[in-house]
């Protein structure tokens, strides 16, 4: 069984079914230590991880393979959430009922907020107890599962405080001036950087780059936006471009921009806040940046034109550029070596059960095929230059030994 990677799937509140009871006719998809990992687990899983990769990120659904590689790595995290599971129960780690009433309240004031984002404190556990039933799950199968989920918690927390050492002030130092080079382009000290670890300038970079948008020029912005995708027709892409002018008018007119967006925008998911967005000076497409920080706060765009359609907005805020330096953000930085220290720590303990544990998997996916395919071609033409490579060692050999014979 390969090493498990980490943690690398956000955990759904309601994505794991807990337990076998009821369940044990069920097929699997891998078993660890002979208990198995269902498969309705892993298709629930699976699910909600699909829907978040298609809310945020579904350019990157639409890559070769990229469903099976979130399967893979689905299956991994089940595998690894199923060694903690029997490590915990293992190490005879208890949970008070009060506990795991506690758990189940912090959940349900997730549900506070309805479907529409409004507060709605009263329909909390109607919505809560209508997602255990999405989930296909009862109040009592879900408690086991907030059972297990803390005691694996305690056990963690048994493990980093074993292992993991604090983090020393030389640490946040270092990280901080590869940073500091990597925001200020210092080419000298990146070269060299990268010469020593080039993990670490990795890291640094990303760091910079994350730090970059948080001080920049940022304005914060009310956003009306019709689509005009490549499959609009000529006719429907025309009335929404008279549409964006008719809002103009009406905004122009003293129509309320909020109003605007809850009647007009297409953007669903931020109708709610007002179409309120923050962007950050260079990140949005060119005619939307140059819009945002060219207008005096309180003012509206004309209808500015992109390659996904019309825009409208209206500038709110602004904030100039800061600067930083090592005081405001050694705090932080000491956070993130702490976390990673965790995070390594984590990924070598479930590298130890797994490595000691009888995993066997028995979901396959359509993207092992094609590795095993391409490594087979591979394969055969390393081969085929072998053999090839013999052949001509052969060839070059025939004359010596024709010599020999006439001798």
């Amino acid at each position: 069984m390969k090493k498990m990677n980490k943690f690398l799937l956000p955990a759904l509140a309601l994505c794991l079914a807990a337990g076998v009871q009821g369940k044990v006719m069920e097929s699997s998809v891998a078993t660890v230590n002979g208990k198995p990992v269902l498969a309705s687990d892993y298709d629930t899983y699976y699910e909600g991880v699909i829907e978040q990769y298609q809310a945020a990120a579904p350019q990157f659904l639409e890559q070769p393979y990229a469903k099976d590689f979130l399967g893979k790595e689905v299956l991994k995290e089940l595998i690894s959430k199923e060694l903690l599971y029997q490590a915990a129960d293992e190490a005879k780690i208890t949970v008070k009922d009060s506990e795991v009433d506690d758990g189940i309240n912090e959940i349900k004031t997730r549900f506070i907020v309805d479907e529409k984002g409004k507060q709605d404190p009263k329909g909390a556990d109607k919505r809560f107890n209508e997602a255990l039933k999405k989930q296909h799950m009862t109040l009592k199968s879900y408690k086991e599962k907030i059972r297990k989920d803390i005691s694996v918690k305690k056990l963690m927390e048994a493990q980093i405080q074993a292992t993991v050492k604090p983090v020393e002030e030389a640490d946040v130092k270092a990280l901080y001036a590869n940073v500091e080079a990597a925001m200020k382009n210092n080419t000298k000290a990146l070269k060299k950087l990268e010469k020593e670890d080039p993990m670490k300038l990795r890291e640094a970079q990303l760091i910079a780059a994350k730090l970059k948008q948080l001080t920049s020029e940022q304005v914060r912005v009310g956003h009306i936006y019709l689509a005009v995708t490549p499959e609009t027709s000529k006719e429907d892409a025309k009335k929404k471009e008279e549409l964006a002018k008719q809002i103009k008018k009406e905004l122009d007119e003293g129509m309320d921009f909020s109003a605007a967006v809850k009647k007009y925008t297409e953007d669903q998911t931020a109708a709610a806040s007002g179409g309120d967005m923050i962007l950050i000076k260079g990140i949005a497409p060119k005619e939307i940046d140059q819009a945002a920080f060219s207008l005096a706060v309180g003012k509206v765009s004309a209808p500015i034109k992109t390659d996904i359609g019309w825009h409208i907005i209206k500038v709110k805020e602004k904030r100039a550029e800061t600067e930083i330096g090592y005081d405001d953000i050694s705090r932080d930085l000491a956070q993130y070596i702490a976390q990673q220290k965790i995070q390594t720590a984590l990924a070598e303990y479930v590298n130890g059960l797994a490595d000691k544990a009888d995993i066997k998997v028995t979901k396959t996916f359509e993207v092992d095929a094609a590795i095993e395919a391409e490594a087979a071609k591979r394969a055969q033409e390393e081969a085929k230059k072998e053999a090839a490579k013999a052949a001509d060692t052969d060839k070059k050999a025939e004359p010596a030994e024709k010599g020999d014979a006439k001798k």
